[in-house]
């Protein structure tokens, strides 16, 4: 699934946010964590609400009079759910954007397989197609390369219905990454807001296709509803497409909103952008950046 220069750029990553990473991003990762003992000194941070106050190093505090917290290589692992939507709108573009979620979804898996965090996985539609509670190994990576690959994107989406099924049958900690064209008739919401409920830190990754951010039509044309086919076609005109526009712009501002004010890290991503804007964009959020 991945070139040998990919991989290599992959083995040097890890889950989780660097130093310059977004609070939002910062916090989702150390929810996630599912703490151990700490073997190995790393870093010092300052310390911020909800850490431990016994990992506070009160030599430094005496000295230098700030609160920071001694955080070891291996003071936790991170358990990652990725949660994939394989409904037919995501077949839509060219590249489709069914290739780049499926890309990213494996990424994430490599990343955290090499890292010896545990990941799972969930393809979903209008309800949860295929489950794979998170698991460390080599094996677990296979297996979720394996259910990835024989996935297609297929049906209609409900995109809320299936994060709260998905919630129903894992909890936290973990860090819950949505990867989905999040194209649905209201945002999912109730869906994100019950993953946190459930002690998950979910974060979203939406994709959209060049066509959809810029649709061209000579003349009026008839749309169908890929994911409802039977629907009646659908006549637009250059004004439906410049409100389609403003629609499609004003679901991205509403979506980021709402991920902004409950700290959920927020990607958007186009299905023809490279590896490496791929990436760039994850650590840009804060949600993997570099191991060491």
């Amino acid at each position: 699934m991945f070139s040998a220069e990919e991989a290599r750029v992959l083995n040097r990553l890890m889950l989780g946010a660097g130093p310059a990473a977004p609070t939002a991003a910062t916090a989702a990762v150390r929810r996630a964590r599912v703490r151990g003992a700490g073997l190995e000194f790393q870093e010092y941070r300052h310390y911020e609400p909800g850490d431990d106050p016994r990992s506070i190093d009160w030599t430094v505090e005496a000295r230098l009079r700030q609160l920071v917290v001694r955080v070891s290589r291996a003071d936790g692992h991170v358990r990652l759910h990725v949660l994939l939507d394989a409904s037919a709108s995501m077949s839509v573009g060219e590249p489709d954007k069914w290739s780049c979620a499926r890309g990213l979804a494996a990424a994430l898996c490599y990343i955290a397989q090499e890292r010896r965090d545990t990941a799972g996985l969930a393809i979903f539609d209008h309800g949860v197609r295929t489950y794979m509670p998170p698991a460390a190994g080599r094996a677990q990576l296979f297996r979720a390369l394996s259910l990835i690959d024989a996935a297609a994107p297929e049906g209609p989406s409900d995109i809320d219905r299936a994060l709260q099924l998905y919630g129903a049958a894992a909890r936290g900690p973990g860090l819950a990454v949505v990867i989905s064209d999040f194209f649905s008739p209201a945002l999912p919401l109730d869906g994100l807001q019950y993953l946190q409920h459930r002690g998950l830190a979910p974060a979203v990754v939406q994709i959209v296709s060049r066509d959809e951010l810029d649709p061209t039509l000579d003349g009026d044309a008839e749309l169908v509803d890929v994911e409802h086919p039977d629907a009646p076609p659908l006549l637009v005109d250059e004004h439906a497409i410049a409100r389609y526009r403003a629609q499609l712009e004003d679901h991205r501002r509403r979506l980021a909103a709402y991920c902004q004010e409950h700290g959920i890290p927020f990607v958007r991503l186009v299905s023809d952008s490279s590896f490496s804007e791929r990436l760039g964009a994850l650590q840009g959020a804060g949600l993997v950046s570099a191991y060491g």
